[in-house]
């Protein structure tokens, strides 16, 4: 598939998102990153796609046989020796070889892209979000952290909805075409404890559909540039639950020529 590329400030807060560490003695780093699961096209093997300070790359482990899952959302610790002799046909293999210390699944949110709710009106059990951060965009999964108040043990769901017809027609900001999406976040199980306390929730979201919707529409205008705009609600009167307060993060993308 494309590869749709976050560009500006969005690809920098990516890269804040990740920590990564070249060693000094050969060309040896290691990242924190997101990465999804995948398939090699060269030889069929499992891989994790994920983002480095090389760019985009697929990491093979033989002791990750069997626990990776096609699709499948992760953050993960991992190094690479770039002078290995096992990657010196990285390119005909199609990836690198890497030791993977740690492996951690991220839950996926819905996508939703059709029936859009209101977004003026409360969903039942709704929680407002303190602050959102867009992260890596990796093979169609979209990451997300977010930050609110909630308490231990407490679950919730996590809804990304798009209406396909803002396609059509989007909203020019600072002259950059902008499609609008709203992230909302609902109680799912009640927690324990006396008090909540500010906590971080990463979820990926397939948004595969809409890149390749806004990246042909843009495309075929003659755009460089299109915004994915993250709506998300930051808080709700206590007086009146319809009068709601929302923020948003865009997130820009480099239109891929057709």
């Amino acid at each position: 598939m494309k590869a749709f590329k976050l560009i500006g400030a969005a690809a920098a807060a990516t890269l804040l998102l990740l920590s990564s560490c070249l060693g000094e003695s050969d060309n040896t780093f290691s990242n924190t990153s997101f990465a999804v699961g995948g398939i090699s096209e060269k030889n069929y093997s499992t891989v994790l796609n994920t983002i480095s300070s090389y760019g985009y790359m697929s990491l093979y482990s033989p002791a990750l046989e069997g626990k990776i899952v096609n699709g499948e959302c992760y953050i993960i610790n991992f190094e690479v020796n770039m002078s290995s002799p096992e990657n010196a046909n990285a390119a005909t293999n199609g990836y690198y070889n890497a030791t993977i210390a740690a492996m951690e699944v991220i839950t996926m949110g819905n996508s939703v892209f059709s029936n859009v709710p209101d977004s003026t009106k409360l969903a039942d059990n709704e929680l407002p979000l303190k602050n959102l951060m867009g992260g890596a965009c990796i093979d169609g999964r979209l990451f997300l952290q977010s930050t609110l108040d909630m308490y231990k043990d407490q679950r919730n769901k996590y809804t990304l909805y798009w209406n396909r017809m803002d396609s059509d027609d989007p909203v020019k900001e600072d002259d950059i075409p902008t499609y609008n999406l709203f992230l909302r976040a609902v109680k799912d199980v009640d927690g324990t404890g006396s008090s909540a306390t500010s906590m971080a929730e990463y979820r990926a979201f397939n948004i595969k559909s809409v890149l390749e919707s806004v990246d042909k529409t843009e495309s075929n205008k003659g755009s460089e540039i299109f915004n994915l705009k993250i709506n998300y609600l930051t808080s709700i009167s206590e007086k009146d639950s319809s009068d709601l307060k929302w923020s948003s993060v865009k997130i820009p993308f480099q239109v891929t020529k057709q």
